[in-house]
């Protein structure tokens, strides 16, 4: 056990072989610290099985009450689903109606289309509303 040379490892470095006095305490460092982990691990789960059989008799005895919450907590869920398809519903709408009404209007832009036509016949208007003397409804284009 006293030979300590050196072999070439995989991708050309250097090692020592380990001892069986290394093996060993490491081995025994394991089960010093793993053995007690794996007892609380047993011990917590031993609880959850105890507790899980004592609580299941209240488990069947509220399942009416927990049966009709959940019931209500899906009935808002379906509800809030809802409210959203109405909401998205809405806003389509109002979106399609503002397109109509531009296309159909003539409201390009910011709404100023039909107010620039109009507004260039407005000297015309004005000059035959004040020099001829026709009232204001009976001006024809």
């Amino acid at each position: 056990m006293g030979d300590y040379y050196e072999h070439e490892g995989y991708g050309g470095g250097k090692y020592r072989p380990v001892s069986g006095t290394t093996v060993l305490c490491a081995s025994l460092a394991g089960v010093a610290i793993g053995g007690p982990l794996l007892g609380m691990m047993g011990f917590s789960f031993l609880a959850s099985v105890t507790l899980l059989i004592v609580a299941s008799p209240l488990l069947l005895l509220s399942s009416p009450l927990l049966l009709a919450a959940g019931f209500l907590f899906a009935g808002v869920l379906i509800g809030f689903a809802v409210a959203a398809v109405m909401a998205l519903t809405a806003l389509s709408t109002l979106g399609w109606i503002t397109r109509e009404i531009r296309e159909r209007f003539g409201y390009g832009g910011f709404g100023f289309g039909k107010l620039k036509e109009r507004s260039r016949d407005w000297p015309d208007y004005y000059y035959k509303v004040t020099n001829t003397g026709v009232a204001p409804n009976q001006v024809t284009a």
